[in-house]
């Protein structure tokens, strides 16, 4: 992992220098993870990997544990990206639970009410109407996964669930976007 975050360093830096930034990478505990800042003239990009479920503002699934991948780190991330005109801010988290699928999506239906009104799709949610509002799914045949969506194209809460052995894994998300006006 450890190579692979190294590797896209050099190549955004390399990518951004050209545009007079600076780069702020700074190692938050033993194992290497690193917090990323880099501003420049085009614009901002910042990564944090010590993100929590309580930063998508959606609680954890009761007795779930954080989803680590292959080099066991978590699948957790807080990632920013923007200038003057527009920005995009997405905060993650993965799960997994020995609950089904079904269990985990009941949990979450009710816990998401706190949004708006719950869209629930297998496949893909684009927001529609002028202000983004109107939630519609375009639902892919065969897909695992069930998506739960609530809130505004601008500001919306994601549970995204799938089967995984006899239990379930999961992500939450808080996906906020500021467009130009």
């Amino acid at each position: 992992m450890k190579h692979k975050v190294s590797a896209a360093l050099v190549s955004l830096a390399t990518l951004v220098s050209m545009t007079a930034c600076s780069i702020d990478v700074r190692e938050h505990d033993s194992r290497g993870k690193a917090d990323v800042e880099i501003k420049s003239v085009v614009g901002n990009v910042s990564v944090h990997t010590d993100t929590t479920a309580k930063d998508t503002g959606l609680p954890v699934y009761p007795g779930a544990q954080v989803l680590r991948d292959e080099d066991d780190e978590p699948g957790s991330a807080d990632v920013a990206v923007g200038n003057s005109l527009f920005g995009m801010k997405v905060v993650a988290a993965k799960f997994q639970s020995s609950d089904d699928q079904d269990r985990v999506l009941a949990f979450y239906r009710n816990e998401m009410k706190a949004f708006g009104p719950v869209t629930e799709c297998r496949g893909d949610v684009d927001f529609r109407g002028r202000d983004g509002t109107e939630p519609v799914c375009r639902e892919k045949q065969f897909e695992r996964d069930t998506q739960l969506v609530a809130g505004t194209e601008a500001n919306q809460r994601i549970v995204s669930v799938k089967p995984r052995g006899t239990g379930s894994e999961f992500a939450l998300v808080h996906l906020q976007l500021r467009k130009p006006t």
